[in-house]
């Protein structure tokens, strides 16, 4: 039944053993807007007490104890005592429940039968109730709380100004309109020269006391005590009792209802005055002394900072700022220095900035590192030398010192010293990427990259043969690039000389490929240099920057430096690796072939032997035997002569594809699917036990040698055959595409082991002999291999649990194809 009552906030406890009563007292409130929380027994209900609902809605019947007990407990508990308890029976009458209110201390009860909106409405009084004395306490809380503070306030006030009177600090007077003073402490008395007897006697009258020339002055203050009741500090003069003047300072104010009497705070400024004058005269002669000093540091063209630890205020001159590649008027802190500085550099140089502040050394810092301008994006070092300046109580109150700019003596150094490097790095160097590496990384250190990579120009586009912090996909996703992209390294191989690229607004449109590819990278500056061989372009070497830099004529002449040693060790390095893979090649060669001795003679000596025991045989007959017996041994040397044929065709086209010819191929108009049946047809007859399914396209024609790609079925087959589970069936599909034709056998066999897939299709390897059948030469997969490549086509393997599957993709037509991946632009 839908409740009319206004929704209302409050928090009420719901005690009642029987689930159902329970569940509907609890709903009703919650649709009122109410915050409901359950209890089924008494205890659960004492505990839950403590969160201070606003109302406990209380069955007297519970299982461990009734109500009226829990109700007492909580009337009984100071911190309870106040939550209104709302009785609720189904069995006790209502003149029951009546009376024990009074006995109890509850604020009321639910009439059975219980109506939603009668719970509600006396529910929501209680709660309102409850909230209205929660509020009224508050209130009076505040007030005792707002009266004991003022009273503190008021004693401190006090105490302050009673302290304020006898500490000397100050002078203070009490004064009339009428210019009489109606009372002083000695610290004004003896600064006009007057005795207390002369005040109490009225002899002291402030007006007097003032020289005419402040009498403008004094009529201001006045007029600011009549409209505002103080006036804001000014400083003027009284004449003391010798007639001798005494600068001040007051402060006045009028006392409250009093508006023609009131008190004045007065401090002696003679002392100040003393000193103001001193001032003067020392910042005459220091600024004649910071003249002859920025001369000095003019002619040394030295840039000053000072750090005041008191105020936190940062004082750097022109050549500072000019140093960190800043404007003059740009405004100077530790965050800017921070900025600056080189992420390398900054830590440590801190850590001596810190170890000085603590005294080390004397105070005295000392340090040379690199700085990064802000504006201009120049690397800078920078020899920095300060001292500490501490105070009477050992603390440090300043630092300051100047900075130099050494960058040219430490680049010498540092490029000397890794040109050395890089060229020992050459030439131990025995291999093109040996030769990459070392310029990436000799490359990174000399320009103070954070990632670079080395490609070299192969036809038509870059490949990628070194790299140094990208991220591990740069091979995959930027390993072959494109020379018609739009890149700072295609255009320095295009034009054969450096270009360096800056993050700005401009880079998206100017170079709109190149934008793309490092959106998301931290980089924010690119420099390219290409590799001469002669007038050749042979590579390029890309560096990238995390911060905005600029790059002088001498760096860009030292990295092309580094570029020419790096041509010349890659041409030695290819000539090197041309030499070893010649050697490589020849000693493989030597191998295969004692591989190959050995297999011939081991695998064709047993046909040979049947053959010659047969013939044997038939020659030690002394008498005709049977026709069937002359038949099986026949068959038996036909068997071992058609094996030995089989080997001899497979060393046949094992040498073709050896010698480099390659396996030759006659070419016709065939259909894949009718050489798949034929294939299949022969195998049911030498495997009449074991299944295998045909499942196709109606017809895949093509131009393919058709005896070869039979030869590849069979191969295939026996092997899919040979090694599938006993009573499963081998699966052979075929697939056409307007540009090929895939085949697939699959058998649902053992997987093949992991460290045999990579050298599957290679002839002789070791390991291969548990998957070749004897009788064979262990060439069929070569072959395999070597006739689809013949056609344009590739193999592919997947093996598993569920089984192995060969898949053959070959070309339609007589024509190799040629597609080059096309990658994004690199940086």
């Amino acid at each position: 039944m839908p409740i009319l009552t206004p929704r209302v906030e409050g928090r009420v406890l719901v005690v009642d053993d029987t689930e159902a009563k329970r569940y509907l007292i609890a709903k009703t409130l919650s649709l009122a807007g109410m915050e409901v929380m359950e209890a089924s027994d008494g205890q659960a209900a004492l505990a839950a007490v403590a969160a201070q609902p606003d109302v406990v809605v209380l069955d007297v019947r519970l299982p461990d104890m009734n109500g009226f007990d829990v109700c007492r407990r909580l009337k009984r508990n100071p911190a309870t005592a106040a939550i209104p308890v709302l009785y609720i029976s189904a069995l006790l009458r209502d003149e029951e429940l009546e009376e024990r209110l009074f006995e109890d201390g509850a604020d009321g009860y639910i009439p059975q039968p219980i109506e939603p909106k009668h719970l509600v409405a006396q529910t929501w009084a209680l709660v309102r109730m409850r909230r209205a004395e929660q509020a009224r306490q508050r209130e009076r809380e505040e007030a005792l709380a707002e009266q004991q503070r003022l009273q503190r306030e008021l004693a401190r006030s006090q105490a302050r100004a009673r302290r304020l009177t006898e500490s000397g600090m100050v002078g203070i007077l009490y004064w009339d309109l009428d210019g009489s003073i109606l009372g002083a402490n000695d610290t004004f008395l003896s600064m006009v020269g007057y005795s207390r007897e002369e005040l109490e006697r009225g002899l002291i009258d402030w007006r007097t006391m003032t020289p005419p020339e402040w009498d403008a002055v004094d009529a201001r203050a006045l007029e600011e005590l009549r409209t505002r009741g103080v006036s804001e500090l000014f400083e003027k003069q009284y004449l003391r009792k010798d007639g001798t003047p005494v600068d001040v300072m007051l402060g006045v104010a009028a006392f409250d209802g009093e508006p023609h009497r009131g008190v004045t705070m007065v401090v002696d400024l003679t002392e100040r005055r003393r000193m103001e004058r001193r001032l003067e005269i020392l910042m005459a002669e220091l600024e004649s002394s910071q003249a002859r000093l920025q001369l000095a540091l003019d002619a040394a063209e030295l840039g000053t900072w000072s750090y005041e630890l008191a105020t936190r205020e940062h004082h750097w001159d022109a050549r500072a700022r000019e140093l960190l590649g800043l404007s003059a008027e740009t405004p100077m802190n530790a965050e800017v220095w921070r900025a600056a500085a080189h992420p390398e550099d900054r830590e440590w140089v801190e850590a001596a900035v810190r170890a000085a502040l603590t005294g080390e050394h004397g105070g005295f810092f000392s340090a040379e590192y690199r700085v990064v301008g802000l504006q201009d994006g120049v690397l800078r070092w920078l020899s920095a030398r300060g001292r500490v300046l501490f105070g009477a109580d050992g603390r440090p109150c300043g630092f300051s010192g100047t900075w130099l700019d050494i960058t040219e003596r430490k680049l010498n150094e540092q490029r000397a010293e890794e040109l050395q490097a890089t060229t020992a790095a050459f030439a131990h160097a025995l291999t093109p990427q040996q030769v990459a590496d070392a310029l990436v990384e000799h490359g990174l250190k000399s320009m103070d990259a954070y990632a670079g990579a080395l490609s070299l120009v192969d036809g038509g586009y870059m490949r990628v043969l070194s790299h140094f912090g990208y991220p591990p996909n740069i091979s995959r996703d930027y390993g072959l690039v494109s020379l018609t992209h739009d890149t700072p390294s295609t255009r320095a191989v295009r034009e054969g000389q450096t270009y360096w690229l800056q993050a700005s607004d401009a880079l998206e449109r100017d170079w709109p490929e190149f934008a793309r590819t490092i959106q998301g990278s931290r980089s924010r500056t690119w420099l390219s240099t290409p590799l001469k061989d002669g007038d050749r372009v042979v590579g390029v070497l890309g560096l990238s920057f995390a911060s905005l830099r600029t790059f002088s004529p001498r760096d860009r002449a030292h990295l092309e430096s580094l570029c020419q040693l790096c041509a010349q060790a890659l041409a030695r390095a290819l000539l090197f690796e041309e030499e070893r893979r010649a050697k490589d090649e020849a000693r493989q060669r030597a191998e295969l072939e004692q591989r190959f001795l050995g297999v011939v003679s081991h695998d064709l000596r047993n046909p040979l032997q049947a053959i010659s025991l047969g013939a044997r045989t038939l020659q030690r007959l002394e008498r005709p035997t049977t026709p069937e017996a002359l038949l099986r041994t026949a068959g038996r040397i036909a068997n071992s002569a058609d094996t030995m044929g089989k080997m001899v065709s497979d060393l046949l086209d094992f040498t073709r594809g050896r010698l480099g010819g390659g396996i030759p191929l006659e070419r016709s108009r065939n259909d894949l699917v009718l050489l798949c049946r034929e294939v299949i047809d022969e195998f049911s007859v030498t495997h009449p036990t074991q299944g295998i399914r045909l499942v196709g396209d109606v017809r895949c024609e093509g131009q393919w040698d058709g005896p070869r790609l039979r030869q590849v079925l069979s191969n295939l087959l026996s092997n899919a055959l040979r090694h599938a589970r006993a009573g499963t069936e081998v699966h052979v599909e075929v697939s056409g595409a307007p540009d090929e034709v895939a085949v697939s056998v699959s058998n649902a066999g053992p997987p093949i082991p992991s460290e045999l897939v990579p050298v599957l299709f290679e002839p002789f390897r070791r390991g291969m002999s548990t998957f070749r059948p004897s009788g064979s030469l262990g060439l069929g997969l070569y072959i395999v291999r070597q006739v689809v490549e013949g056609h344009g086509g590739r193999v592919e393997v997947s093996t598993g649990e569920e089984g192995t599957t060969f898949t053959v993709h070959v070309s339609r037509e007589d024509a190799l194809p040629s597609a080059v991946r096309a990658a994004a632009p690199g940086p």
